[in-house]
């Protein structure tokens, strides 16, 4: 695995693979890798010749300073798993590399589903994504890139952004995976304490609640019943929890068996760390 740490570096690598007629898979993370992102470094190198890595984890994106002070560094260990993975490239460029000028954020309108939900709740992040996304597509110009459903609603931002400026890209979705009592497997997981691990496991029961009942029920009455699995919990507080169009986010209504499919979003605190889960759900 090679380790890169400038855009000049990486430019000049790159261009010289692709003149080799080598196609490029690009996984973007902030680093304190677990399973799910060693997935996506599986598929990339399964549909590409060179996966790209990189480790970043972005300051635009953190509307909240001690949210980002708190972020697990896992250097070490990260270059370890990626090693066994075989990764062709690990790129790790300094906040000073990326935003020589100091940080910027995104101008340009992405519609109401960078508003909802995690824009709502966490002023200006999408800006601060869509603004190192489009960076790192701009620096490394892969063939495709690869993305975890986990961060469902920030999926289809990218979605969005990959249609509008970079249509010769291809986006790979690749599913939530989970443990082996259906927690979602997350960087954020590692500040939570062995009894908040153990009850954190309700959210996902929430969720799979709701898509064991579709059609059976409203949309409301999924939604109370949802909660109530996750409230019985002392140390969880839900911050959000809807049920939503697959495409614009929009919170549906009425009898579930009118939706032929739906994506379930909650965001819950676990004592004092935030995570977010989804499910799609469908007849």
């Amino acid at each position: 695995m090679i380790v890169i740490k400038t855009t000049k570096e990486l430019q000049n690598y790159l261009n010289g693979q692709k003149r080799d007629g080598k196609t490029i898979g690009f996984v973007p993370t902030m680093g304190a890798l677990h399973e799910g992102h060693l997935s996506l470094i599986k598929k990339s190198m399964a549909e590409t010749d060179i996966t790209v890595c990189s480790i970043f984890v972005n300051p635009t994106q953190f509307n909240n300073i001690s949210d980002l002070e708190k972020y697990p560094i896992k250097s070490a260990e990260d270059f370890k798993l990626l090693a066994q993975q075989n990764c062709t490239v690990l790129f790790m460029p300094s906040v000073l590399e990326m935003y020589p000028n100091g940080p910027i954020k995104n101008k340009e309108d992405y519609g109401n589903i960078t508003k909802v939900f995690e824009g709502e709740k966490r002023p200006g992040h999408f800006d601060g994504v869509i603004t190192v996304v489009s960076l790192f597509l701009e620096i490394i110009k892969p063939n495709k890139t690869f993305f975890g459903q986990k961060d469902y609603q920030q999926c289809l931002v990218v979605k969005n952004l990959i249609s509008k400026k970079f249509p010769e890209i291809s986006l790979f979705i690749e599913p939530t995976l989970r443990n082996e009592n259906g927690l979602a497997l997350s960087s954020r997981n590692a500040h939570l304490l062995k009894n908040e691990l153990t009850e954190a496991e309700a959210v996902s029961k929430a969720l799979f609640s709701i898509k064991l009942n579709w059609g059976l029920n409203t949309i409301e009455q999924l939604v109370e019943n949802a909660r109530n699995i996750i409230n019985e919990k002392k140390s969880l507080k839900i911050e959000y929890l809807n049920i939503c169009n697959l495409n614009d986010l929009s919170v549906l209504s009425g009898n579930s068996s009118s939706y032929n499919e739906a994506v379930v979003l909650t965001a819950v605190f676990c004592g004092e760390v935030r995570l977010i889960d989804n499910l799609i759900v469908y007849k």
